[in-house]
């Protein structure tokens, strides 16, 4: 079972920043899972929310600075919104991206494939399947996943990861039982849940037999 520390080690560090991914290094995580979006001007930069107010007490979304803009913002904790570029200029080779596409259209599957390129061991994630169809499109051929939360529709949950080309489901770990890990691997696929923090229920999820958990505690 691989560990991805979400949204880098976000239980000691501020989440998505380069120092929280670095630390989910120091303490073992096979990779990192991170959200990514587009800035005004077309730069992929990683930041989970729409917009600056939870973590930097602005109202302005992010979707409308350029990246000249979001570069200058202060977050929590002295913390800066980073690039993905300037992810992958820290991160080794040898562990784990799993690209959430968060936000952007089309466009942001296609700009992400784009930085991307050549890099191993990466994971593309979305909660709208046609983010993951524009990175196909760009040329992705990396494994993609589907996420699945309770207010996902329906059919999503049946059959949305082989109608949209995913290699595997990554469930809120609310929506995990055996019977559903069972189910999803009699399709063929992998399972990764998420945000799974308690000791406890790593286990259990682990003793179903799912092949990913991400955990804000690497």
């Amino acid at each position: 079972m691989m560990i991805f520390a979400h949204r880098g080690a976000s239980d000691a560090r501020l989440e998505n920043t380069l120092p929280a991914f670095l630390h989910a290094l120091e303490r073992g995580a096979d990779g990192v899972e991170l959200d990514v979006q587009l800035s005004r001007d077309g730069e992929v930069i990683v930041f989970h929310d729409a917009d600056l107010l939870r973590l930097a007490g602005r109202h302005e979304r992010v979707e409308h600075l350029t990246w000249e803009e979001l570069s200058a913002v202060t977050l929590l904790r002295g913390g800066k919104i980073p690039r993905l570029r300037d992810l992958l200029g820290v991160w080794p080779t040898d562990r784990w991206l799993n690209v959430e596409l968060k936000a952007g259209g089309a466009q942001i599957g296609r700009e992400a494939v784009r930085v991307l390129s050549g890099r191993p061991r990466v994971l593309l994630s979305s909660f709208d399947p046609r983010m993951l169809l524009a990175a196909r499109g760009a040329g992705s051929a990396y494994e993609h996943a589907l996420l699945l939360a309770a207010e996902s529709p329906p059919f999503l949950h049946v059959n949305g990861a082989q109608a949209f080309g995913c290699a595997s489901v990554h469930l809120d770990h609310r929506l995990c039982t055996a019977a559903t890990v069972r189910r999803y691997h009699g399709q063929g696929l992998q399972v990764g849940v998420w945000t799974v923090n308690s000791p406890l229920r790593k286990r259990e999820v682990e003793g179903w037999g799912v092949e990913r958990i991400m955990t804000d505690s690497p």
